[in-house]
């Protein structure tokens, strides 16, 4: 339905901060597989750049169990910046991110919230 978004794609930053081995232990090989379908199009959208953020190093074991099932185009896309924000910040106008990610934007999604409310039915 977002036809501009699908096509110019979009920037994902996650802040991973709060992953560790309880996470990696629940993870077996059908959910990797689907992580890496659903990044290399198996959903209709595009995902320009990822930015990983505060990452711990067990996160890197799941990326590298990831890393072999995604193409070179999306593996080229991640970004790791660790606990450096001002390297997202290079590659991120911070302008567009919420202060706890040293930005100045403010964090609304009220009307995300409430286009995805009217296509409840929908789904």
């Amino acid at each position: 339905r977002e036809v501009k978004t699908q096509i110019a794609g979009v920037t994902v930053v996650s802040d991973v901060s709060g992953f560790g081995f309880k996470h990696i232990r629940v993870i077996g090989l059908d959910q990797i597989r689907c992580i890496a379908a659903f990044m290399t199009g198996s959903f209709p959208l595009w995902f320009n750049k990822i930015h990983v953020i505060n990452h711990p190093r067990l996160f890197n074991v799941l990326f590298n169990m990831i890393k072999p099932f995604l193409n070179d185009r999306v593996r080229d896309n991640i970004v790791f910046h660790g606990n450096d924000l001002s390297s997202l910040h290079q590659e991120v106008c911070p302008e567009l991110l919420p202060g706890d990610l040293g930005g100045s934007g403010e964090l609304d999604n009220t009307a995300v919230v409430a286009a995805a409310k009217k296509m409840d039915n929908h789904f």
